[in-house]
Order: C-alpha cells, then structure tokens, then sequence
C-alpha cells in the first residue's frame, strides 16, 4: 500500500521554534508536532516538514529572513514535494508585524493565492487550511509587534476560517486546541504542541466522516 503523503507548510510554530531559549532554540523530533504527528498516523502515512521561522503568507519579511515570503517559496516547495495527497498551511502570524502595515483580508488574499496555486501545480491534492495562532500576553515584548497584534491576530484567525468556508476547504481551527503558548505570547509550548498533534491526527483520519 502506498503511503499518503502530507506537506506541512507553515512558519515558526510548524519549524518547531522552542521560546524561551537563547539562539534559535527547535524542539527536536520528540517534542515537535510534525514529528508526533508522523509517529501517530504511522507508516502509511509520510509528513514532509516546511517550517520556517519568519514565514508569511506573501509578505517580504524585512527584518530577519532574507527570504520568507510564503508566497514565492510554497509553489516550489509544492512541487519539489510531489506527490502530495494533503498539503496542511498554517500562516499568518509573521504577517501582524509592525513594519509590514498588515490590514484586514490580507492573509486571506495571500493564502487565496496559495490555494489557486495548489489547484494548479497538483490539482489532485487535498488543502487544509490551519488558523493561525491568536496572540497572547507577552507578544508586547517582541519589538516587531505592537500592541495592536492581538486584536490584529483575533481577526487573522477569523479570516483564515472564512476563506476556507468561502472555498469549501477543510479548516483546522487551531484556536480550539492550542491555549498554552510560551511567554512570548506567540510560539507553541512543547505540551501544545502535542495536542495540536494528536488533534491533527484524529482529524486528519476522520476528514471524510
């Protein structure tokens, strides 16, 4: 039997970033979703990881990342992982960034973009859209948000489940799952991350009930 294979696409939080550390601290294979997702759907399933830290949905990212723009980097991505049965896209977060000038429906359009381009480059493959995470206290303390990131957050994350409703695509509300974040008030905690692998699976291998 051929396995299923599923790319994960997304940003800091699907790379594994550990907060809380000094330097660029990943959680390894034991503590990251994408690792725990793997080893819960077992052998018939192949989980291809594309996390990068400072990813958006089509913004160019000034400040850390020389390339992290969502937008240019999935179509290549997509295709150098084919086959692809399920892609799963998690974005949005980097997008609320102070100097970017984020406005309501811009993730939505960005990621609108990356649905047309999944149709076009594999059009037999599965999209689930993930919402990104609604920010916290703490998010105050990182110098590329302000304090409007929150609230900017709240209805990036509504936006994202209304593009999905819109283009009949499956949504994974990341929100209901994920509540503990690290003091940043932005990445997953590594218990988070776990129930955010085990609620993936399950719904991964119940998506057609």
């Amino acid at each position: 039997m051929s396995q299923k294979r599923i790319l994960c696409f997304g940003d800091s939080n699907t790379w594994g970033y550990a907060p809380g550390m000094n330097g660029i601290p990943r959680y390894d294979e034991e503590n990251r979703w994408t690792s725990l997702l793997q080893k819960k759907l077992g052998d018939a399933y192949n989980i291809i990881e594309f996390g990068l830290c400072g990813c958006t949905s089509g913004f160019a990212n000034k400040v850390h990342c020389v390339n992290a723009n969502g937008r240019d980097l999935y179509p290549s991505t997509l295709f150098a992982s084919l086959p692809v049965d399920i892609v799963i896209i998690m974005l949005g977060t980097n997008d609320l960034k102070t100097e970017l000038g984020w406005k309501s429906g811009d993730t939505a359009k960005n990621l609108d973009l990356l649905i047309s381009a999944t149709h076009t480059i594999a059009p037999g493959t599965r999209i689930i859209l993930a919402t990104p995470i609604i920010l916290q206290k703490g998010i105050e303390t990182d110098a590329e948000f302000d304090e409007t990131a929150i609230e900017k957050s709240i209805l990036c994350a509504k936006e994202t489940a209304e593009l999905a409703r819109k283009r009949n695509i499956p949504l994974f509300d990341t929100n209901q799952f994920v509540h503990e974040l690290g003091a940043d008030g932005c990445h997953f905690t590594s218990s988070s991350h776990k129930v955010f692998s085990e609620a993936m699976a399950d719904f991964l291998l119940h998506i057609d009930d």
